[in-house]
């Protein structure tokens, strides 16, 4: 069953991990870089490290937790969901942002998005979607 308590724990560990975002780019990237681009295009398989862990968390949004029904599963999943999207905004500071700032802040964009998007509105209590 859920509770207040399971509700309110579930929106700190939420803002906190979409803080952490912007922490982590300001104190271990050094803020918004004004650099630009090195010419050569970025290797695909970055691409890939920092994208791939966002369509992840998102099927697991979007296709894992509407079919959760304890709140422990929703936390469980969404705390998975959130470390996939920190892993990205991680992997574009230290791997991206060197050569690709304007890239890295891209990436960090979408990650942004991909956060909010767990906001466990979800797991309030007295929130129900109407069924058709």
């Amino acid at each position: 069953m859920l509770t207040k308590q399971h509700a309110i724990v579930m929106w700190i560990i939420w803002f906190a991990q979409l803080q952490a975002a912007f922490i982590f780019q300001f104190f271990l990237a050094g803020g918004f870089s004004k650099e630009t681009n090195v010419v050569e295009p970025m290797a695909i398989w970055l691409w890939f490290l920092c994208l791939v862990p966002l369509v992840l968390a998102t099927g697991i949004r979007w296709l894992g937790i509407p079919k959760m029904t304890q709140p422990n599963q929703q936390l469980a999943t969404m705390i998975i969901g959130l470390a996939l999207c920190e892993a990205s905004v991680l992997s574009s500071i230290f791997l991206v942002a060197p050569d690709y700032p304007q890239y890295q802040i891209g990436i960090l964009m979408v990650a942004v998005v991909s956060i909010i998007q767990f906001a466990p509105s979800y797991a309030t209590p007295g929130y129900k979607l109407e069924e058709r």
